[in-house]
């Protein structure tokens, strides 16, 4: 499981794994139950035997999902948005299983208010007891790699021992077993792979391959044996019924989940997107594994393991075979389609860190300030501690801020000296037009100025008194002269043209 992927994700993946196991449950056991008050069922059951039914279809199960999946090469956003719901509403079907066991043993006429509060506040403390005791165990096998690196044999075998631990000590103590297993392999893979060689990480990796192809093996043999050696009762109406409603209230389900993430995230649920999520929710081993553990006190036992049994074989053989022929017609992209690939660990680690300066320049705490607080912490506490050959470090993500600092402070001296220089140019244009303004003044500005006009006339005639003697050069001379004058006369107004314009473009630049 990419656990980056994971936790950038964890807000989906919690509503829908959380909320819309809740929803599935409730609603499809009110529906059932619904129905069966107007006699259409053949077995009577009552309010909390219909939800022990009900919680158990509610669990998505991840091996179908992952085959199909890694068959198709969905993208990663949408697999680790299914794949994480059916990791963890698998842990919620089976707490809300529990649950609704301990009410059918107890009189309902006997449950008070505060047995309602209390089992629906145990919700919460089973899951939150699961990830407690799954942490502690992955930090105890951390340490059991780092100390026993080099006795190579070991460390594959403490792999496999601590987590399972993990798991009974979870079911011990009526805490979220699946929950625990599950984040405590998450939270190996943080440290565990740092200590051990390569040879002893390919040894852990084909032992799981080899484990899980036969667990599921076996899971699936047991299912096909139980179909013909069990008892079961038929009842048809409430089979189709069971049916229809666990694919009706999941679609409603995430329609409505995914509108309300689509208004919060930057990676939206497509239309496409929210029809696998739909479509993607197999039944498999959990339910069947839940319904076969139901108490043989209730009476309608075998009605629902021959319902359970008939909803994995819908979802398995018609929803599991038509769902790449869908992605197909309805042009899904695939991780294998997708012209842009996702882009290497590293590379998405900074750009978190980089997301992480803008939300700090923004002011904002957001999902990235946290992972940064996390990676300030690991890299200073956690990684010295349960990993080998690592030294404590501090890590510093205000360069991203120092940086933007720096240039937001350049922009500025760069700002100031261009108003510096337009200024000075603008009180240079000033200062001439207010000594044009006072030469033009009347007084003795103005009879110098006809004194001169006075001299360039007479200069001017004796000029032309001078050509009119010289008949033999005139018309060449005047020729050049007025070509001459004229040139330089053009020049010079181009000149003062260009210099108005450049004067009027400073002056708009020091209005902006």
């Amino acid at each position: 499981m990419p656990n980056r992927a994971f936790f950038k994700n964890i807000d989906s993946i919690l509503l829908f794994s959380l909320a819309g196991t809740v929803w599935n449950c409730f609603a499809i056991g009110g529906s059932l139950w619904f129905l069966s008050t107007y006699g259409i069922f053949s077995v009577n059951f009552s309010t909390f035997e219909i939800l022990i039914f009900a919680a158990l279809v509610s669990a998505s199960d991840p091996v179908a999902i992952i085959v199909v999946f890694e068959e198709i090469h969905v993208t990663e956003f949408l697999f680790i948005n299914v794949f994480g719901e059916a990791l963890f509403n698998d842990a919620i079907s089976v707490v809300l299983y529990n649950m609704f066991i301990s009410f059918v043993s107890q009189d309902p006429s006997s449950l008070s208010l505060w047995d309602y509060t209390s089992r629906g506040l145990s919700f919460f403390v089973v899951a939150l007891g699961g990830v407690t005791i799954g942490v502690i165990f992955a930090f105890i096998t951390s340490l059991a790699t780092k100390y026993t690196h080099d006795v190579k044999i070991v460390a594959p075998v403490l792999i496999f021992l601590i987590p399972y631990m993990a798991y009974l000590t979870a079911e011990m103590v009526s805490f979220s077993a699946i929950i625990a297993i599950a984040v405590c392999g998450m939270v190996m893979k943080q440290y565990v792979k740092g200590n051990i060689t390569d040879s002893a990480a390919n040894s852990v990796k084909y032992i799981t391959k080899i484990i899980s192809q036969s667990s599921e093996i076996v899971i699936y043999m047991f299912l096909g044996l139980s179909t013909v050696s069990a008892d079961h009762y038929f009842d048809l109406p409430f089979t189709l019924a069971a049916v229809f409603f666990t694919l009706f209230y999941r679609t409603i389900g995430v329609v409505v989940q995914c509108s309300f993430l689509n208004k919060y995230r930057s990676e939206k649920f497509r239309a496409a997107d929210q029809f696998i999520l739909a479509y993607g929710g197999l039944k498999g081993a959990i339910a069947y594994g839940l319904v076969v553990s139901i108490p043989a006190a209730v009476a309608a036992k075998p009605m629902f393991i021959t319902t359970t049994i008939a909803i994995i074989y819908f979802n398995v053989f018609i929803q599991g075979i038509t769902i790449r022929p869908l992605i197909n017609l309805l042009k899904i992209k695939t991780e294998e389609e997708k012209s842009e690939k996702m882009v290497e660990s590293v590379y998405n680690k900074y750009m978190d860190y980089m997301m992480q300066g803008v939300e700090e320049i923004a002011g904002q705490k957001g999902h990235y300030s946290l992972i940064g607080r996390f990676e300030r912490f690991n890299a200073k506490v956690l990684k010295p501690i349960f990993m080998r050959h690592e030294k404590r470090q501090n890590i510093d993500f205000t360069s991203v801020i120092r940086s933007y600092e720096r240039s937001i402070l350049e922009d500025a001296v760069k700002l100031a000296k261009m108003k510096s220089i337009l200024n000075n140019q603008q009180e240079i244009h000033r200062s001439q037009n207010i000594h044009l303004d006072e030469f033009l003044q009347p007084g003795e500005n103005m009879e110098q100025l006809y004194l001169l006009f006075g001299e360039f006339l007479e200069k001017r005639k004796r000029m032309e008194k001078s050509i009119e003697e010289e008949k033999d050069i005139q018309d060449d001379y005047l020729t050049e002269v007025n070509a001459h004058s004229t040139a330089n006369f053009g020049q010079h107004l181009q000149e003062i043209e260009m210099k108005e314009m450049e004067n009027k473009k400073n002056d708009e630049e020091l209005d902006v």
